[in-house]
């Protein structure tokens, strides 16, 4: 998962035994730090004997998303924490503010004594921010810091799916930057220009964000980037994983994919869902929406045979897979009953059957009957919303159009050649 990375200018290594707490504040601050979703950078963590650290850290600063300058009493009359200050100040106007610089006051200093100081040539006073209550000490810091960054880790950390987003991006960060940001600007999405190892993560959202369209030929961000992104991806199984699951993020309506997952969630046993098209294809799609991880839930297309009773047929094929996908030949029902609860846990979601065929009540009641555990998605151009309702877990799920729906299956397959 992407997160922002946050550099801390100090001056703690000043305070020698004058009984000062800075580095108890600059220890807690970045522990709060990464508790709220950041990666903080502190001279002591990045420097390593032998390095130029002043050079180091002017570059971890140009890396980094954001800046919090710790004002101590040493810090006010610290060239160094003046440099960084100035670095940081300059990324802030550069990029449109987007950098975030945040002074801290600690207890013994304040506001005021900064004009005098060598930092007042910065006007920090114009910016937020925030004083640090002698009061509450180092294990406390102050609230209005999370609000203050919590737009930044929304934007670069908090990512929707993170999971997901970190598959992709993990697929495509060995392009180049220039590569990357020709995908980015496809997709209509913002990079950061001194944050180049935060470009995939970017091109990997843009991706992900669900793009429906009206029908097939109507213009779509989505396969303007895959078209210029995937020959670029040597290894074909890369380009595979991310069709894979940039596709149904794009197309299948997030509401449909929330329904899935309400159903799996909140029903132990029990659970029909009901999809209205033309193809199971399109209830896969469905599924892999749904997980939201680069492993989707378990899923088996079931498939009558003619030879047999059409219910009975359904019911011996569901059995079937159960017993040598997961139990391995093993036809006990406490063994399944467990293996199933493990795949689920070990999935995030249960083992789905799709049914490409018209659900009818007998048919409901022997599939839930012989296996609760399982979700059963029937997906069939002719949908009775009512059937199975009466099952613990009933969805109708929120459908694609035909239009809409070949064109997702039909990107999916041309692009995955």
């Amino acid at each position: 998962m992407a997160r922002p990375k946050i550099f801390i200018s100090h001056s703690s290594g000043k305070c020698g035994d004058e009984g000062c707490e800075c580095a108890a504040y600059r220890d807690a601050l970045a522990a709060h730090l990464e508790g709220l979703g950041c990666d903080t950078v502190v001279d002591r963590d990045v420097l390593r004997g032998g390095d130029e650290w002043h050079k180091k850290l002017m570059v971890e600063l140009l890396r980094s998303q954001g800046a919090v300058v710790l004002l101590s009493r040493h810090a006010l009359d610290s060239y160094h924490v003046m440099e960084e200050a100035l670095l940081a100040n300059a990324l802030r106007e550069a990029n449109q503010q987007r950098f975030l610089l945040l002074p801290v006051v600690l207890p013994g200093v304040r506001r005021a004594d900064l004009k005098g100081s060598r930092l007042d040539g910065i006007d920090l006073g114009r910016l937020d921010m925030v004083d640090w209550s002698p009061a509450a000490g180092p294990a406390v810091p102050p609230p209005e810091v999370a609000g203050i960054l919590r737009p930044l880790v929304e934007r670069h950390g908090a990512l929707p799916h993170p999971r997901v987003t970190e598959y992709v991006a993990s697929r495509i960060e060995g392009l180049s930057d220039h590569a990357l940001r020709q995908v980015a600007q496809e997709l209509g999405v913002d990079v950061i220009a001194y944050a180049r190892d935060h470009t995939n993560y970017v091109v990997s959202t843009g991706l992900l964000s669900e793009r429906p369209v009206d029908g097939i030929g109507a213009y779509c961000a989505m396969r303007k980037a895959l078209t210029r992104l995937l020959p670029l991806l040597t290894d074909r199984e890369h380009r595979r994983d991310v069709v894979d699951v940039v596709v149904p993020f794009a197309r299948v309506p997030g509401r449909a994919a929330e329904q899935l997952r309400t159903l799996s969630d909140t029903v132990p046993s029990g659970r029909i869902a009901l999809l209205e098209a033309r193809k199971v294809r399109t209830a896969q799609m469905y599924v892999r929406r749904a997980s939201e991880d680069p492993q989707p839930w378990r899923c088996h297309i079931a498939v009558p045979s003619p030879e047999l009773d059409f219910v009975d047929s359904l019911v011996e094929d569901v059995g079937d897979y159960l017993a040598e996908h997961l139990c391995y030949g093993f036809h006990d029902k406490d063994v399944l009953r467990r293996a199933l609860a493990q795949a689920e846990d070990e999935r995030g979601g249960p083992v789905t059957i799709l049914l490409n065929v018209r659900p009818d009540d007998e048919l409901v009641r022997r599939l839930l009957a012989e296996f609760p555990q399982l979700l059963f998605l029937f997906a069939h151009d002719q949908v009775d919303a009512g059937a199975g309702a009466g099952a613990a877990g009933h969805a109708l799920l929120e459908p694609l159009s035909w239009e809409p729906e070949m064109d997702m299956l039909r990107t999916h397959e041309e692009f995955s050649r």
